[in-house]
């Protein structure tokens, strides 16, 4: 079984057989990512069992000769440690893109006008071919490091400007009529036992206060819940991933302890129904909708709707941005400067707070402070 191993920046994979002179053969991966260089060492040790790759032999597979359907199986593994959702957008995006240009497709013979083909086909919406060239944009970069690629198609293409809309946040008030709404909905439903539905109560009153995502309320149990060091940690365990594969530390304010304090501690995950099933994320985001429509909110409020308004409610509270994104688990703070659009007075906190205190940590120990 050949070997992986890393001398300085690249990985290797060392191959071993007595009967070969040398009996011993190194070859370079040409990655420094590890995950990267997993896949392709996976990828030719395959080749190598089935006898169709010699790394003895002076004649090596051209690398720039791949197909991109071998590739995108390649990159897909890449993966696996983003979320269900993530992996789920490549493997989509991407499998649509090998059956538009066909199996057999080199990537080294792949322009940015068929990309642009690709893209502006199907009748897509200008948000839809945005999305699709962000996460096409990981691959071909991804390919580069591989030395299958020499540049990145992406950058040449021409996409329509997106009107970018506000994050919809929700009011002290419209979240109590959610909390109301559950309350009157588990007291009239005679088709099952009362507080079968309280669960919801919990569920919304977490994601405002720790702007959990649907997919990490589902996934929060109680090993997560530090009460002696009144930290919360999202991600970071197998079993529960994060969108960007991140972990994140999050402080436990008095009120969030005094919400985990109001749960029973009956199931593994803090979130659970009734009989203690562990909740899917579309699960919990259709049963939200179904209390939003009875409190008679706008349509377009979903249950991410309560993380925005997790994100508005710090920015409106002075934190620095910094301090926002870290609590958050943004990926960059473009994410976050969307939410300083409430007023004059949260945008002036928010900037003269983060001049005077630059120390995320620091921030968000007051924040701990203050709820």
């Amino acid at each position: 079984m050949p070997s992986l191993f890393k001398r300085g920046d690249r990985f290797y994979l060392a191959f071993h057989d007595a009967a070969k002179n040398p009996s011993r053969k190194q070859v370079s991966l040409r990655v420094s990512g590890s995950r990267a260089a997993r896949a392709k060492a996976a990828h030719l040790t395959a080749e190598y069992e089935l006898g169709s790759y010699n790394p003895w032999s002076s004649r090596q597979p051209k690398e720039e000769g791949r197909t991109l359907s071998q590739a995108v199986c390649l990159f897909v593994e890449t993966r696996s440690n983003l979320s269900p959702q993530s992996i789920q957008k490549y493997r989509s995006v991407l499998w649509q893109f090998s059956k538009w240009m066909g199996p057999k497709k080199r990537l080294g013979d792949i322009g940015y006008k068929e990309i642009q083909s690709f893209i502006d086909g199907g009748n897509r919406k200008a948000v839809t071919k945005k999305t699709y060239s962000t996460t096409l944009s990981p691959f071909f970069n991804w390919s580069i490091e591989q030395g299958w690629m020499q540049t990145n198609p992406i950058k040449k293409l021409r996409l329509p400007k997106i009107q970018q809309s506000l994050p919809r946040a929700l009011t002290q008030a419209e979240v109590q009529l959610l909390l109301d709404a559950v309350d009157g909905y588990d007291s009239r439903a005679k088709h099952f036992k009362p507080g079968a539905t309280l669960w919801m109560k919990d569920a919304i009153r977490l994601a405002v206060v720790l702007g959990l995502r649907a997919s990490e309320l589902c996934q929060l149990q109680w090993e997560d819940v530090d009460y002696q060091n009144k930290t919360i940690r999202i991600g970071g365990r197998p079993g529960f991933k994060t969108k960007n594969a991140k972990r994140r530390l999050l402080p436990m304010t008095p009120v969030a302890e005094k919400i985990f304090n109001s749960i029973p501690e009956a199931h593994q995950t803090v979130i659970a129904s009734s009989t203690g099933r562990k909740l899917s994320e579309r699960y919990l985001s259709v049963r939200f909708k179904t209390f939003v429509r009875l409190c008679g909110l706008d349509e377009r409020v979903s249950l991410h709707s309560l993380r925005h308004t997790a994100c508005t409610n710090l920015i409106t509270a002075g934190v620095p941005i910094e301090a926002v994104r870290l609590y958050m688990g943004h990926s960059s703070l473009v994410v976050t400067q969307r939410y300083i659009h409430l007023t004059s007075e949260s945008l002036y906190l928010a900037i003269n707070r983060s001049r005077s205190n630059p120390s995320p940590k620091e921030d968000l120990r007051k924040l701990s402070e203050k709820q």
